[in-house]
């Protein structure tokens, strides 16, 4: 589900913020799977 949840965040379907704040329990799959791909910009303070 995280990585599902970070795709969307890449494509622009969904912010970091709106995501971290509806599933805090994928911010740890969510933020290395951004970071692996290139997308660690993607990633603020939510």
């Amino acid at each position: 589900m995280a990585t599902f949840m970070a795709k969307r965040i890449t494509v622009g379907k969904n912010t970091y913020a709106e995501v971290i704040s509806a599933r805090s329990d994928l911010k740890a799959g969510i933020d290395e799977y951004l970071i692996t791909e290139g997308h660690g910009d993607l990633i603020v303070a939510a």
